[in-house]
C-alpha cells in the first residue's frame, strides 16, 4: 500500500486523472462514507488486488482499520475458493480411480463457495447502486408549463 500511495501521490497527472474519473469519484465517496465496509466489498469483487490497491492509495483511506483489516478478511474467500477447487479436483481423481471414499465434503465446499460468490456479487451491486444514486440524485422536472 505504501508504494502505491507514493506512486500516486508523487504523480500529479495520475492524481488529476483519477480525480476527474467518475468511477474513481464513486470509489472515493464510498471510502469516505463507509471506510472499511467499502474496502471489504472491494476485496470480494472480481477486480484484481493491484487495481484495488492503486485506486485506494489515491483516496483518503486509513491504513490499519480501513485497509489492512478488511484486506486480511477479504482474502479468506479466495483462500477457501482455491481450497475447494483443490478438494473438487481430489474428488475427481478419487472417482476416476474408483475410490469409495466419502466425497460429500468435496462437493459441499465448492457449492458453499459458489453461493457465497453469488450473494457477495448481489451485495456489491446493491452497494454500488446506492452510492451511485447518492451521487446523482434524480433531477426534478420543471412543472411550470
Amino acid at each position: 500500500m505504501d508504494t502505491c500511495m507514493l506512486v500516486f501521490r508523487s504523480s500529479s497527472s495520475a492524481m488529476d486523472w483519477a480525480k476527474r474519473n467518475r468511477y474513481f469519484h464513486m470509489i472515493s465517496r464510498g471510502v469516505e462514507r463507509d471506510g472499511w465496509k467499502f474496502v471489504l466489498l472491494a476485496r470480494f469483487s472480481p477486480v484484481p488486488s493491484y487495481v484495488i490497491n492503486y485506486t485506494l492509495a489515491a483516496t483518503e483511506v486509513r491504513f490499519l482499520l480501513d485497509f489492512l483489516l478488511p484486506t486480511s478478511i477479504g482474502c479468506l474467500p479466495m483462500i477457501l475458493q482455491n481450497t475447494s477447487i483443490g478438494s473438487l479436483a481430489g474428488a475427481a481423481v478419487a472417482t476416476a480411480s474408483g475410490s469409495k471414499k466419502s466425497q460429500i465434503w468435496s462437493y459441499f465446499f465448492p457449492v458453499v463457495g459458489i453461493l457465497s460468490s453469488v450473494l457477495i456479487s448481489l451485495r456489491i451491486k446493491k452497494y454500488s447502486t446506492q452510492v451511485s444514486v447518492a451521487e446523482n440524485p434524480p433531477s426534478k422536472k420543471n412543472t411550470d408549463d
